[in-house]
């Protein structure tokens, strides 16, 4: 299959996303979270908490966020990768 051109990826947007991260659970990994939305200019959104695992090791933040172009979803993407403790983001 072939790779979208970025005017192909463009017209998939605007379009409703939805983010979930999975960090260990650090001391403020959700303010952190919320401070990488706020960098990429999304102040009024924030990470919710999902679900911690059985042992209490790690703790999952969803997000959905109305996304315009697909350079702002690689932007919430890398910023949010970038938080200490995300281990995977979905």
């Amino acid at each position: 299959m072939a790779e979208l051109t970025k005017e192909e990826l463009n017209q998939l947007f605007p379009a409703e996303c939805h983010f979930k991260v999975i960090c260990r659970d650090l001391t403020d990994v959700h303010k952190n979270l919320n401070k990488a939305l706020a960098k990429v200019g999304l102040t009024d959104i924030a990470f919710q908490p999902g679900t911690r695992s059985s042992k209490g090791k790690y703790i999952s933040f969803e997000v959905s966020i109305q996304v315009e172009t697909h350079d702002q979803m690689l932007q919430i993407d890398q910023s949010s990768r970038s938080v200490d403790g995300v281990k995977m983001r979905l």
